[in-house]
């Protein structure tokens, strides 16, 4: 049974939906201004940039023309209203994976975003050992883009341990925002391994990224390739001889179809396969 509580605010989900669908199509030509009770700057985005609006728990999606989603927390959400003119400051960018891949003792930070907005670049921060961050690189951004994007660093720290990780991304005007910190392991007993291995891919399902990871105990000539449900190639990620050891691999989806694929690992006379989804 549905309480009191749980009703007035599914109205007022229903409300807000309705009020939005019905401006979208009287004022195709305004803007949405959503204000926060946190002190954060007000975003101002125009309507024609914005498919629709959906609620998932706490949070209030705005699902943009692209395809991506900015997620705002509802119990920060001030006020929402329309005007004629734009306030500045769109829905932000959007980041939607950040990983890591050790390769020995070098370590490849890659991570997507779905949309930007005014984005200036990214400034790649390490913290070693909990010693403090110091910034190790920058990234330059794509400025404004309605499509996925992809970006990869690498660091080569020259030693054993715990590292973080974190992004800073910088808008045009100063203002940024950290990601999400991951955290790896460095040593050199992270490359041996004493049996072939193929790992699940992770994320899965993903959307448009996910790593591979795979370890094999001799040298030897390796193929790692992608097929479809219908056992059609779509992609070789790995063709080449590697020496013993573990490593990781991303595949990159954002030009196929959402459905289910294949990755299948050959070296030598091990063969192994895995199921992995893309779900768009």
């Amino acid at each position: 049974m549905i309480n009191n509580e749980d009703q007035k605010k599914l109205r007022m989900k229903i409300i807000f939906t309705c009020l939005f669908l019905l401006t979208s199509q009287l004022f195709s030509q305004t803007y949405l201004n959503v204000y926060y009770s946190n002190g954060s700057q007000a975003n101002s985005t125009s309507l024609a940039s914005i498919a629709k609006i959906t609620f998932s728990g706490s949070g209030l999606n705005f699902v943009l023309t692209n395809n991506s989603t900015a997620t705002k927390d509802l119990s920060i959400i001030k006020n929402i209203t329309f005007s004629g003119t734009d306030g500045g400051n769109p829905l932000p960018v959007e980041l939607t994976n950040f990983i890591s891949i050790i390769n020995g003792n070098d370590v490849i930070l890659v991570w997507n975003t779905a949309v930007e907005v005014n984005n200036l670049g990214f400034d790649i921060e390490r913290n070693i050992l909990q010693k403090g961050w110091e910034k190790i690189g920058f990234v330059r951004g794509y400025g404004n883009s309605s499509i996925p994007q992809k970006f990869l660093f690498t660091d080569s720290p020259n030693m054993t341990g715990s590292i973080s990780y974190r992004l800073k991304q910088i808008d045009y005007n100063g203002e940024f925002q950290y990601s999400n910190e991951i955290i790896v392991q460095i040593g050199n007993d992270l490359s041996k391994t004493t049996q072939y291995q193929l790992s699940q891919n992770y994320p899965n399902p993903f959307n448009p990224a996910t790593t591979i990871s795979y370890s094999l105990p001799i040298d030897g000539f390796v193929s790692f390739k992608v097929f479809d449900a219908l056992g059609r190639e779509v992609s070789t990620l790995v063709n080449e001889n590697k020496k013993a050891g573990s490593y990781s691999v991303v595949f990159d989806g954002s030009r196929l179809a959402s459905g289910v694929y294949f990755g299948k690992l050959n070296s030598g006379r091990y063969t192994s396969s895995i199921k992995m989804i893309i779900m768009k």
